[in-house]
């Protein structure tokens, strides 16, 4: 019994992702991009499972939201403009979230089409 159950720890363990933090220093976009991707692709699927029917997609400050998930933005970069797309089984709202490096004065935005929830990054 004892052998089963240290088999077992053993096994939880080796099985919880290792989590590596990272420093907001070193994020960009491309950082940025492939955590959106993730959890988008996340969101959806257990969307599609029937966990939950819609979710928002919308940032503040520096942070983008996925529904309940967060994605932080890399340094100097901030939420422009304040948008809120939805994401339903059937179809996905249209929109633009804008943001602005205050020291470069760049913009990056994610674009939403209207339909499917396809997405690009453009800067």
């Amino acid at each position: 019994m004892v052998e089963t159950i240290v088999v077992l720890m053993i096994g939880l363990l080796i099985s919880i992702p290792i989590i590596i933090v990272t420093d907001k220093q070193d994020r960009d976009w491309q950082c940025v991009k492939t955590e959106f991707q993730e959890k988008y692709l996340l969101m959806q699927q257990q969307a599609n499972l029937g966990y939950f029917s819609e979710f928002d997609i919308l940032s503040r400050q520096q942070t983008i939201f996925i529904g309940d998930e967060e994605i932080t933005l890399p340094t100097n970069w901030r939420a422009d403009n304040y948008t809120k797309i939805r994401w339903k089984k059937t179809y996905v709202t249209a929109g633009t979230i804008r943001f602005f490096n205050v020291k470069t004065k760049k913009y990056v935005s994610l674009i939403f089409q209207l339909g499917g929830g396809t997405y690009r990054f453009t800067t």
